[in-house]
């Protein structure tokens, strides 16, 4: 927001009762927007013509041109938020379309005469969806949950033909994952990767591929963060899918 950029810019220059202003300001941006001057100023415990200097001294003319600033800053904010939420839905939404079109009947066939189904998480959130899969399964198919990437060469050396593994990833060009992709390629052990990316190295091993709409979003500057929601939507979609797809079996 601009506010915040001028408040940062001319902090330094601001006296001790100013500085107190620009923190107080910083948490009571929406407060500032429907109030008077005068108000306002008795909120902050300062006085108006304080509070005036403090204005201009960000470079506006007077208390109301900053008040405009502060209210089409939070506009902006609110725009941006509602578009961020507009795409996060509609990801999930197309999401959603394309697994109801898909047909995962030879994905359902592998865990149904699958001897063991081990499921691999790779990273932090893929571990917990992979906790999860085991928990939301076990009604009706047992899962083997294997974490940490020292378990690879275990599970490469366990896994055989007649087993089914689940590998999930973000982008599916992890360099573990993808070692132990193609490991187990070569002993003929079925795999299905559950992946953000659409082409990437991990699908191209793997007998089945399921993908989710990821968004990565910022929280703060310099912070990234990359939603975990899709991956969740997407085992409780192929848990409820595969419990009919028993029943008409």
């Amino acid at each position: 927001m601009e506010i915040d950029r001028l408040l940062n810019l001319r902090y330094d220059a601001f006296t001790e009762n100013e500085k107190y202003v620009c923190h107080y300001l910083s948490s009571h941006l929406f407060e500032c927007c429907s109030k008077s001057v005068d108000a306002f100023a008795q909120d902050c415990h300062v006085s108006k013509t304080l509070l005036v200097r403090f204005a201009q001294k960000l470079g506006f003319s007077g208390y109301s041109e900053m008040k405009a600033q502060i209210k089409l800053d939070l506009q902006e904010r609110i725009s941006d938020s509602d578009s961020l939420l507009n795409h996060i839905t509609g990801s999930y939404n197309k999401m959603m379309d394309d697994l109801l079109k898909k047909d995962l009947s030879h994905f359902f066939s592998l865990l149904e005469n699958a001897r063991r189904v081990f499921v691999f998480g790779s990273g932090s959130s893929q571990v917990r969806v992979a906790g999860e899969m085991k928990r939301i399964f076990l009604p009706v198919r047992e899962m083997i949950h294997l974490q940490g990437h020292d378990i690879c060469r275990a599970l490469y050396e366990i896994a055989t033909p007649q087993d089914a593994v689940i590998l999930i990833s973000l982008s599916g060009e992890s360099d573990a994952v993808v070692s132990l992709a193609r490991e187990l390629r070569t002993r003929s052990v079925p795999a299905i990767s559950i992946t953000r990316l659409k082409s990437n190295a991990l699908a191209s091993l793997c007998e089945e591929n399921l993908y989710i709409a990821s968004t990565c979003m910022t929280v703060a500057p310099g912070i990234e963060y990359e939603t975990a929601t899709p991956y969740f939507i997407l085992i409780e979609f192929l848990y409820l899918s595969y419990q009919n797809y028993l029943l008409k079996r």
